[in-house]
């Protein structure tokens, strides 16, 4: 198996490479820092979750730029490993940390177990992901103020309002192949 290394682009990890499995598709630098550059104001003590986390690459850059905690779920097992090796290379002992947390569970499965309030929610699923059920619940793991910022092809779009009435898609950005919509509560 080859390895795909991204970078972190600001904060204290500037210019770190992260390691990404070959069979991650990672996310391109300019729409990485395009995306950041919209929700900075967020980003300062947040909560995050980085669900379908693959190497970690926004978790990673959102702790970079002054989150106070992240948790990392996917559930493929190189993904996991990317992750767990990353957060080495930037000097977080996972089993004592708070700041980064590593899950590997199915990402339906984890919010819909899960009693924690998020700030801000990245979610990057395979673009050819059946995600309309999590987008039923995911509100429950959002904190009042909360923004979820979701990755998907700009091809195909998701009637967020009609999956969950709670939610509205604040603004929404296209990159080429790939759209991002910030999404809070209404």
């Amino acid at each position: 198996m080859t390895e795909n290394y991204l970078r972190i682009t600001s904060g204290k990890w500037k210019n770190k490479k992260l390691k990404a499995p070959d069979e991650i598709s990672p996310l391109r630098e300019r729409i990485k820092l395009a995306v950041f550059s919209t929700i900075s104001e967020y980003i300062q003590d947040s909560v995050c979750l980085d669900l379908y986390a693959g190497s970690g690459n926004l978790g990673f850059e959102a702790l970079s730029r002054g989150a106070e905690k992240c948790t990392f779920v996917d559930d493929n097992y190189y993904s996991i490993q990317s992750i767990k090796e990353n957060a080495q290379k930037m000097d977080i002992a996972l089993e004592e940390s708070e700041t980064a947390i590593v899950v590997k569970e199915d990402a339906l499965k984890f919010v819909s177990g899960e009693p924690g309030y998020y700030d801000i929610t990245f979610l990057d699923p395979p673009y050819d992901s059946h995600i309309n059920h999590l987008f039923k619940i995911i509100n429950e793991i959002l904190n009042k103020d909360g923004l979820i910022v979701f990755f998907h092809s700009s091809i195909k779009s998701i009637n967020i309002e009609n999956l969950n009435p709670a939610l509205k898609i604040a603004d929404s950005r296209k990159y080429g192949a790939t759209a991002v919509d910030f999404i809070s509560f209404k």
